[in-house]
């Protein structure tokens, strides 16, 4: 065997032009498998970064009458839980919460998990420095102001050892860090990570108020906060748990049948991503990766048939060597094992490059993200024994799938004929003579296709998406994002802090019209409640019921000031828009506008405006028969804007007056003057002045323009990431079928001089010889495509539903691709059959 890698070594220094193309080819092939194994391998198959991750599962509270309704638990629950049941060793609570970190002036967002105090005892990790909190830190209303940090955290601080016991400003508040936890610590889920842990005891001053449903106090039997994990017992399975939970849950509804109605407890092991209170199976990465896999693949395969051309190509020349080594009494298992041997040092060197461009490629996929998101993204970079096993594992199948065939091929040598023939000749002989002159062309071609194609079809719902019609005019817009509870202000004083602001703003050179809103469209944060007809309730016979007769459905809530509409070029269909007095007091007067949308939904057969409406924070839930002194009037009726890229069942949007919905996470929208506000840094810059001056412990958490928030958008940043994923194998198949057409056409027509010298010896016109070349290279491009078509369209089929308003057979992406395909593989038959134009008969004739 060691013979066979000298050999090999030295016939692969001989042919550095080919060595060098292969390697090249490999590199690309590999690398995008080893990128995509690396990004599916953390995301899924990595372990948790605590121990016995299989002891741990989440449990949830489902409704018995609506098995698919779920809800979070109340600390007294959690208590219960923890205290009364027989299958866990601990138990835990937490709810994740969005933060302010820094000073006043500059303050950034941040997530913090609030957590009960054995927290990190259930998940069996301890902080590396400090301690962890202790059980009176839990206490309602004990308001103990410690904190814990990641250690991404720490290490944005510089490592610093003084970071323990110093203080931290959270929501203006000062914290002490009492630790820091160990490195890749994650909490409940993979990759994505709080930076800050703080105790229950604190949840009262850090409960985001963009929880609409959720804002009951800690020690609030009703309340529905947290999520709860817990740690089983030697030997106990979540099913076999379950039914001594079930019984618990059945006990706690006898004693509190009003908080605890129509509730079971069931479990499940905990999820790699999910921070949710309804159970999720992380289906979405697992029904992509599959698809990335089988991707990468084809990337690969195309490389490997790309080579196999080469081989064989170059195989014609190295018969005669063969045949000599066959003569000579070396076995033909000795030779398939040389050509093998050669393949292997091959793929080896290119796995070596594709190793490093795979791992390069991936973090940066991953950074691009981390850039989107207010959340600590951990990623293991480097290399790690899975991803080297991985490659290794690449390069031996890409081994085989490129070289074997070759190998038994060129080993099949009928050693007297092949001694007569001269070897400057192309004896590929064809058995079947309705096959094209180069089938594995053919198939690179049709693969290259398929990724070629699937390719288009992302890259056109990229487009679509970053030009969706959000129904606005907000080209010359400014949002700026700011929360007044970070400075420490109750409802009162924000509103009057606000209030000014608008007024300010309103006020500004260029400006046209300013506003305020709790929510902004395609934003991170989005609101609900569950909306009704007023006075219409549901018959117990009606099942299921309409929203017609009285059903509550959740509709996106935006709670918004008097001049909204008009700041974001929304005008209204019919009725009037809210008054100053409306938006920014607390009036006797309820009143409500909505989107034509959830104005259908409600009256399918009638006009909303004027109508009556009641809402509840409280997903699902309904007013009382008869209940009419909370009912909301509606005023106006506005266009339907979506919320999100892929809003396509929305049931429409609910506009509160802002006084009426407050939130104290708020967004100004300023709409400039046409020509007005083009200088960004200038405008940006007054604004934030305008802003320190009317308050300078108002944080300002986010200025840009409207274009920037949406460019800034997770799910405008998730089509790109497809795009860009699937253009890069679209791009390196087609760069690898090009090569692979102008390869064999080149090398075919290097080793057919002598043919080609006789033919233009005997009349042959130069016109003749082209179109001969490129005859033949049309065949391989026709068959390729014909075939490739047909994956393309099984292709589009299984990608159409992650596409963004795209369809699976889009003509365009399904004209395009084959066109590139076509002109980049006649291109490279040209080039082989100008070159063999160029041939002098004399020369020819007399090649050896």
């Amino acid at each position: 065997m060691r013979q066979d890698f000298r050999v090999a070594w030295r016939q692969l220094a001989k042919a550095r032009g080919l060595t060098g193309a292969a390697v090249m080819v490999l590199a690309l092939g590999i690398g995008t498998n080893t990128a995509i194994f690396s990004l599916m391998n953390t995301l899924l198959f990595q372990p948790p970064r605590y121990p016995k991750p299989n002891e741990l599962v989440q449990i949830f509270s489902q409704d018995k009458k609506n098995p698919d309704t779920y809800r979070g638990f109340s600390y007294p629950t959690y208590l219960d839980i923890r205290d009364k049941n027989s299958v866990f060793t601990e138990v835990t609570a937490h709810n994740l919460a969005m933060v302010g970190v820094g000073e006043k002036s500059n303050t950034r967002r941040a997530f913090t998990d609030v957590v009960s105090s054995n927290y990190f005892s259930v998940m069996g990790v301890m902080p590396t420095l400090g301690r962890s909190f202790r059980a009176e830190e839990e206490t309602p209303g004990r308001s103990a102001a410690v904190a814990i940090v990641s250690y991404n955290y720490w290490k944005r601080e510089g490592l610093n050892p003084a970071l323990l016991g110093s203080s931290i400003l959270i929501d203006s508040r000062p914290f002490t860090v009492i630790g820091i936890l160990p490195q890749g610590f994650t909490g409940t889920t993979q990759v994505f990570a709080p930076e800050i842990w703080l105790p229950l005891g604190v949840y009262d001053q850090v409960a985001n108020d963009f929880e609409t449903g959720n804002k009951d106090k800690l020690n609030d039997r009703a309340g529905r906060q947290f999520m709860i994990v817990g740690r089983l017992k030697p030997g106990v399975t979540a099913t076999g748990a379950e039914p001594s939970l079930k019984t618990l849950a059945a006990n706690l509804e006898k004693t509190y049948p009003v908080e605890q109605k129509d509730q079971t407890f069931t479990i499940t092991p905990l999820s790699r991503f999910s921070l949710s209170t309804r159970p999720t199976s992380g289906n979405n990465i697992k029904r992509i990766a599959p698809m990335l896999f089988g991707m990468s693949a084809v990337v690969l395969l195309v490389a490997c048939l790309n080579l196999a051309n080469m081989l064989l190509a170059r195989g014609a020349a190295r018969r005669k060597e063969i045949a000599i080594r066959l003569a000579l009494g070396s076995s033909r298992w000795r030779v398939i094992r040389q050509l093998l041997a050669e393949g292997f040092l091959l793929a080896l060197a290119g796995g070596g490059f594709g190793l490093l461009l795979g791992l390069w490629s991936s973090d940066l996929l991953v950074s691009s993200l981390g850039r989107k998101l207010p959340i600590d993204i951990y990623w293991q970079t480097g290399l790690n024994m899975p991803v080297l096993i991985a490659t290794f594992i690449f390069c031996l199948v890409g081994t085989l799938a490129f070289a074997l065939g070759p190998a038994l091929k060129l080993s099949r040598s009928a050693v007297i004929g092949d001694l007569k023939e001269n070897s400057g000749e192309d004896m590929l002989v064809r058995r079947h003579r309705f096959l094209p002159r180069h089938p594995l062309v053919v198939l690179q071609i049709a693969f290259s296709l398929a990724l070629l194609t699937a390719a288009a079809l992302f890259i056109r719902g990229a487009g679509k998406a970053a030009n969706i019609d959000t129904g606005l005019q907000t080209s010359t817009n400014y949002l700026l994002e700011t929360d007044a509870s970070l400075a420490t202000y109750d409802q009162a004083r924000s509103q009057d802090v606000y209030r000014t602001l608008e007024e300010r703003l309103a006020g500004l050179p260029g400006v046209e019209h300013a506003s305020i809103s709790s929510t902004v469209p395609f934003g991170m944060i989005d609101l609900s409640k569950s909306v009704q007809r007023a006075g219409v309730h549901p018959s117990p016979d009606s099942k299921p019921a309409t929203a017609a007769e009285g059903r509550a459905f959740n509709a996106t809530l935006n709670s918004v000031g008097a001049d909204y509409f008009k700041a974001v070029g929304l005008s209204l269909l019919r009725g009037r828009s809210f008054n100053s007095a409306e938006t920014m007091q607390q009036t006797s007067a309820k009143v409500a506008i909505v989107d034509a949308v959830l104005a259908k939904k409600l009256w399918p057969d009638g006009d909303a405006l004027g109508q009556q409406i009641q809402i509840s924070d409280k997903e699902g839930a309904e007013a009382k028969p008869n209940e009419t002194k909370n009912s909301i009037e509606v005023i106006g009726i506005v266009p339907y804007t979506p919320s999100s890229l892929f809003d396509k069942n929305s049931n429409g949007t609910l506009y509160l007056p802002f006084a009426g919905g407050f939130q104290s996470n708020v967004f100004f929208q300023l709409k400039f003057a046409p020509g007005a506000g083009r200088d960004l840094t200038g405008t940006a810059e007054l604004i934030r002045r305008t802003v320190r001056e009317v308050d300078g412990a108002l944080p300002i958490l986010s200025l840009r323009t409207f274009a920037q928030h949406l460019d800034a958008n997770m799910e405008l940043w998730i089509v790109r990431a497809g795009a860009t994923l699937f253009s890069v194998f679209g791009g390196l198949a087609l760069v690898l079928a090009t090569v692979g057409v102008y390869g064999v056409k080149a090398y075919s027509v290097a080793r057919r001089t002598r043919e080609i010298g006789i033919r233009m010896a005997l009349g042959a016109q130069r016109g003749t010889v082209q179109r001969m070349i490129l005859r033949e290279g049309a065949v391989m491009l026709a068959g390729g495509v014909l075939l490739g078509l047909l994956l393309a369209a099984a292709t589009g089929k299984l990608i159409s539903g992650m596409l963004y308003d795209v369809g699976a057979l889009d003509p365009l992406a399904f004209t395009i691709a084959p066109l590139v395909l076509a002109a980049a593989a006649l291109l490279a038959t040209w080039l082989p059959a100008q070159r063999a134009t160029r041939i002098n008969p004399m020369v020819a004739l007399r090649t050896a």
